[in-house]
């Protein structure tokens, strides 16, 4: 690993128009039917990025809950804020500076806590997942959505290239394969899981409106600061997916993995 992608500045406003893509918009829905908030509950979001799902959830939790977001980007959390803030719930939601490794609340603080994209970027694993079991209480609800990287098929003629691209790009997270790991350390951290549910991304058309035309363009960005990436590689790269795109032969797909945990009763 050569360098996490962090989301600030320019990176940070185009993963706020991602989340306008209908891929985006059924995740959100996916994870709040799994994690299930009921009226009046404490929530969490880990990494609550430009605030689509906090927003979201604020229809769930009703005028007694609160919803509380963290997350290490300032950029994301000055989107988050104006998304929020001016809303007529706004003392419904709080969001601060915060880190998965250092929650920055009591024990047993939450009835559910939701982290989507976040644990595939950190480190410490174990400290993250001690951290959320922490701050749930007994018989909390959370939901963890990470990418597997193994799971992604692109289309291209020169798959060589294609597969140096996407190893190259495989260092913008501590780990690329997090699902397959997740499960067992779920359970050592004392979470109890539930049915483990999957969301496939599927795009045939490459414009503002799919998922992947972002994708290209977080690659694109994280490789011209990589030490071991070639600009005309990566350029030859992006021009033959647009080319695909206007020849109506595009196709990209990319596996998620959602993980519905509880926190035990009694503990």
């Amino acid at each position: 690993m050569t360098g996490l992608l962090r989301f600030d500045g320019d990176r940070a406003t185009e993963a706020d128009t991602e989340a306008h893509t209908a891929s985006m918009v059924a995740q959100r829905e996916h994870l709040r039917r799994q994690l299930a908030v009921r009226a009046g509950s404490r929530v969490l979001d880990v990494g609550c990025g430009p605030g689509y799902l906090l927003s979201e959830l604020r229809g769930d939790i009703g005028p007694t809950g609160r919803i509380y977001g963290i997350d290490i980007s300032e950029s994301m959390l000055k989107l988050a804020r104006d998304r929020c803030v001016p809303a007529t719930e706004a003392a419904s939601v709080d969001l601060r500076s915060g880190r998965a490794e250092e929650i920055p609340f009591p024990d047993a603080s939450f009835d559910a806590a939701v982290a989507v994209q976040v644990y595939e970027y950190v480190e410490d694993i174990e400290r993250a997942l001690g951290e959320l079991f922490r701050v749930l209480r007994p018989g909390g609800r959370a939901v963890i959505l990470d990418t597997d990287w193994d799971s992604l098929v692109w289309r291209s003629a020169d798959r060589g290239r294609m597969r140096e691209i996407l190893e190259l790009w495989e260092d913008h997270v501590a780990h690329p394969r997090l699902p397959q790991q997740l499960g067992p350390r779920l359970r050592k951290a004392g979470f109890e899981e539930e049915p483990l549910t999957t969301l496939t991304f599927v795009d045939r058309e490459l414009d503002p409106g799919r998922y992947s035309y972002w994708q290209v363009g977080f690659i694109e960005a994280f490789l011209a600061d990589h030490p071991g990436a070639r600009a005309e590689q990566t350029r030859a790269w992006s021009a033959e997916l647009r080319e695909l795109a206007a020849a109506g032969e595009y196709f990209f797909s990319l596996g998620r993995y959602a993980f519905t945990l509880r926190k035990p009763t009694g503990l």
